[in-house]
């Protein structure tokens, strides 16, 4: 199993946890990303730099991530060609994704571009908090340690 990392979204707290777990419970860890990320090389988890823009992370990890591989991103339309592939997506709040909740989530955030088309104030979502990381953590765990 390998932890695929949308690098480009992903909270530095989160990023920790991760490349702990690489160190700590021997997870290969493998970050996509348009711009070299602190402390990836040293953990000696594998990054992979792609041009900036033109959804190359995407298209990396939608290719290269197979059945029962795990991938962190907060993008929900990566996140569903992922689930698409038979691959565990889990966000950096610890939370992992099912089809039917990505695409809510989808429906919501378009309804949320169409109010804040109509200059109805949209709820702001909030700042990555410590619980946040906490919740990660717990799953990255679980998920790390299951052997099927």
């Amino acid at each position: 199993m390998t932890l695929w990392i949308d690098g480009d979204s992903c909270p530095q707290a989160a990023m920790r946890i991760a490349l702990d777990a690489h160190r700590s419970r021997a997870v290969e860890v493998v970050v996509v990303a348009d711009r070299r990320i602190p402390k990836v090389a040293e953990s000696g988890a594998r990054m992979i730099r792609v041009a900036s823009g033109c959804g190359a992370v995407d298209e990396i990890m939608v290719r290269e991530c197979r059945p029962g591989d795990l991938a962190l991103t907060r993008d929900l339309s990566l996140g569903l060609r992922l689930l698409d592939r038979d691959v565990v997506v889990l966000n950096d709040r610890g939370h992992v994704w099912t089809v039917s909740e990505i695409k809510l989530r989808r429906e919501e955030a378009a309804l949320m571009q169409m109010m804040r088309k109509g200059i109805i104030a949209p709820v702001l979502p909030r700042a990555y908090s410590g619980d946040d990381a906490r919740e990660f953590s717990l799953s990255l765990s679980r998920l790390t340690s299951y052997k099927p």
